[in-house]
């Protein structure tokens, strides 16, 4: 079922690159009979952010990239480092600074 929009607005994001956010009416959104295919949000409307089309492509790019089996050995390769870093952190004193030679003002 088709719905009208009530609102755009154009935004930048944190980089600074612009995006533009749709938002979509309450009523209508409660009232169509599509509405688990739209949002799965229980009581808040539809809103769709559509982003520059050279950002968007890269973003798909990337997206795509993840079910590569050379990035799945990447990715493996840095969960391992990533898992050492976070049990020596948790386990040991990875973050407690050595003053060796030097005094340690408070």
């Amino acid at each position: 079922m088709l719905q009208q929009s009530v609102g755009w607005q154009e935004r930048s994001d944190q980089h600074g690159h612009v995006s533009v956010r749709i938002r979509f009416s309450q009523a209508g959104c409660a009232a169509c009979g599509c509405r688990a295919q739209c949002t799965r949000s229980a009581k808040l409307p539809r809103s769709l952010l559509v982003r520059e089309r050279e950002r968007y492509v890269a973003l798909q790019a990337a997206r795509e990239r993840q079910y590569t089996e050379q990035f799945k050995a990447q990715y493996a390769r840095r969960a391992g480092i990533e898992g050492t870093i976070s049990q020596g952190t948790h386990h040991g004193d990875l973050r407690r600074t050595r003053y060796i030679g030097f005094v340690k003002h408070a």
